[in-house]
């Protein structure tokens, strides 16, 4: 599996600066995010959500456990959790 140290290692760039391509952030000129892409989309890189929300300390998962998913009691509470989170914005 590729890294983020892999695609920075083989571009010639430090992680940051290819963490920044990955993240749309400013402070990279357009000719080094063109050779960063490059060397991603060779490499067929994909960033490890699991990596990235342990770098945040938090995710955007709620976990619900119910007796049966498929009674429509169950359901309707399902729907008013992601109502809810939606609302506020912890879903993605």
């Amino acid at each position: 599996m590729t890294t983020i140290r892999d695609v920075a290692r083989i571009s010639g760039y430090s992680v940051s600066t290819v963490s920044r391509v990955l993240n749309h952030k400013n402070y990279v000129s357009d000719g080094v995010r063109r050779n960063i892409q490059k060397v991603i989309n060779d490499l067929d890189y994909v960033p490890n959500d699991v990596a990235r929300d342990l770098s945040r300390g938090r995710t955007k998962n709620i976990g619900v456990v119910v007796p049966n998913v498929e009674h429509p009691y169950y359901t309707d509470i399902i729907r008013g959790i992601m109502a809810a989170a939606s609302r506020r914005g912890t879903t993605s």
